[in-house]
């Protein structure tokens, strides 16, 4: 998890220096959060409960839909720039449901859809935060490979 927060954290700092001020730096902000939240779970070894699973969800959502809304090049019309920013939502949405998930293999299938989003949309933006997705992708397809008798589970 405090991988994940390092990831996010250069991922904001990516965004912010190609110009790209939209949903992903949002997004990356909340999953920081939402790393931290699932480490104390680790540590008290607690579950996460439906009330946070509602929140982060409604974070996710919100706060994605006002930075494609905030993000310069924005209009009301379906364009290419508006369905590229929902990407991030996409993806954040994956993320957030890889935590949750009960099972390894759900958990990697998550994964793998948070990792495939993101490989498209740092792919159309331009952005080097690409290389660590397809790191996440190719690491994560081998280990859903590897334990795919367990993927009925």
């Amino acid at each position: 998890m405090l991988c994940n927060v390092l990831v996010n954290t250069m991922s904001i700092l990516n965004y912010t220096l190609i110009g790209r001020v939209g949903s992903a730096i949002f997004l990356c902000m909340v999953a920081i959060v939402q790393s931290f939240v699932s480490i104390r779970h680790e540590r008290k070894e607690t579950a996460v409960g439906g009330l946070e699973a509602v929140l982060f969800f409604v974070l996710y959502v919100g706060l994605g839909f006002y930075g494609l809304i905030s993000s310069e090049g924005f209009t009301w019309a379906v364009t290419a720039h508006n369905l590229t920013e929902l990407l991030p939502i996409i993806g954040a949405l994956m993320l957030m449901l890889s935590v949750f998930a009960k099972g390894e293999q759900r958990t990697r299938a998550f994964i793998l859809a948070n990792a495939a989003t993101w490989i498209v949309y740092n792919a159309i933006v331009g952005a080097t935060s690409i290389f660590s997705n397809i790191a996440s992708f190719i690491s994560t397809s081998i280990a859903l490979w590897k334990n795919r008798k367990n993927l009925q589970k």
